[in-house]
């Protein structure tokens, strides 16, 4: 089109502009690559901060048994044939710093730990009968002391590193530890496996997590073993 000039004359002058419809396009275009990209990175950043703060509990939880191990000598010495209320009462909560016992208020009904596959998986680590309470950072506890023939025993620690939010789900804000005499604490799957008397031994990351029911792509119960063996990281073939 032509612009005139002061003077009389005129120059040939190309305005450029972007028409309504091609505004349109690329807002359509820009749309299409978040809704493919923002899901992914949503899910990067969620596994990275479930491995920090898993990362975060087990230090917590190695330091608790270990002061309780200098007052009452190793785990293989403490007494597993004494109640669960007792128990707990004496090698575990004197060693955290508590918000709510559940021992003195009512556990939520409504509160469940499901599997990967939505069941309900309360049964796994004796959740129903396993000492309850929530710490300060916000993280629920259970312990549950389980005596083993030919041995002193074990007692499992299940987690929820976000308290009574959701999923409630093994493997995503879910995950189960044990402790015991030969191996000291370490995510459940790398030492005994109560009801599995040839499961005993460590095992191979391919294993724990996709070998057996309790796997950590299948019920989810192994899945701290795999993180932890990862470097306290979340890989690409951990199913989230």
């Amino acid at each position: 089109m032509l612009h005139y000039l002061r003077g009389g004359g005129a120059v040939n002058s190309l305005l450029c502009a972007f028409t309504l419809a091609e505004v349109l396009i690329t807002l359509g275009i820009i749309g299409i690559v978040a809704a493919m990209t923002l899901p992914a990175l949503i899910g990067n950043y969620q596994k990275k901060q479930t491995a920090i703060q898993l990362k975060k509990i087990y230090s917590i939880m190695q330091q608790a048994l270990q002061r309780a191990e200098v007052d009452y000598e190793a785990v293989e010495y403490w007494d597993f044939t004494i109640d669960e209320t007792a128990f707990s009462d004496k090698y575990i909560k004197p060693y955290y710093k508590i918000l709510t016992d559940y021992k003195n208020a009512t556990f939520p009904t409504e509160y469940h730990i499901y599997c990967r596959d939505g069941r309900i998986c309360d049964g796994y680590g004796t959740f129903q009968l396993s000492s309850k309470f929530v710490i300060a950072d916000g993280t629920l506890l259970a312990f549950h002391h389980a005596p083993i023939d030919g041995s002193s025993g074990i007692f499992t620690i299940i987690i929820d590193i976000n308290g009574f939010k959701k999923p409630n789900q093994y493997g995503r804000d879910i995950f189960m530890f044990a402790a015991e005499p030969s191996k000291g604490m370490l995510p459940y799957g790398l030492g005994t496996i109560t009801g599995v008397p040839d499961l005993n031994e460590y095992h191979s990351r391919d294993y724990l997590l996709n070998g057996e029911l309790r796997s950590c792509n299948q019920d989810g119960i192994l899945c701290a073993a795999v993180i932890m063996m990862d470097g306290w990281e979340i890989k690409d073939d951990y199913t989230w």
